[in-house]
């Protein structure tokens, strides 16, 4: 009777051990850890840049910016240090002149199920994160990708 106790207890250990490895190796990834990858957007210009003017679903209209030049990495760097030095009222001022002078056109795009949609971490590290198709909303600025197709390979939210 003693040997066969020790046996059972043995038995639901090594059961129970069993279980918790098993457990261990065939956990996915939380939705908190998959939010906190760091996601990189293509090296290419984004095709489209513009603020997102309604979003029902997985179609979203968009006010693409028509014309706007683009500035090479040390022109970015040297306006990012320019706005820097200016207080937030001027620099609200800047982007509202700036974009006043953008000539835009609507265009209605769909979202594929999929894509990787990004926006940065919210610490001025410069670093991005996953992010929703929900936060696809009216007013968001976003850059896009494109494929050869014109068909969305990846977004990128960069404020409202």
């Amino acid at each position: 009777m003693n040997k066969k106790n020790l046996f059972l207890v043995a038995l639901v250990i090594a059961t129970a051990a069993g279980a918790y490895y098993f457990y261990q190796n065939n956990k996915q990834a939380t939705p908190s850890a998959i939010l906190q990858e760091n996601v990189v957007a293509p090296s290419r210009p984004a095709e489209i840049n513009g603020s997102i003017l309604s979003a029902l679903g997985n179609e979203i209209k968009v006010a693409k910016e028509v014309g706007k030049p683009i500035l090479t990495e040390e022109e970015q760097a040297a306006k990012k240090v320019a706005m820097q030095k200016m207080s937030p009222e001027e620099r609200a001022a800047a982007k509202a002149e700036e974009s006043a002078n953008l000539e835009t056109e609507e265009i209605s795009l769909f979202v594929p199920v999929g894509v990787i949609i990004s926006k940065g971490t919210g610490d001025a590290s410069g670093n991005t994160i996953n992010a929703e198709i929900a936060e696809l909303q009216k007013g968001i600025y976003v850059s896009i990708w494109t494929n050869e197709n014109n068909e969305i390979e990846y977004i990128k939210i960069k404020g409202s």
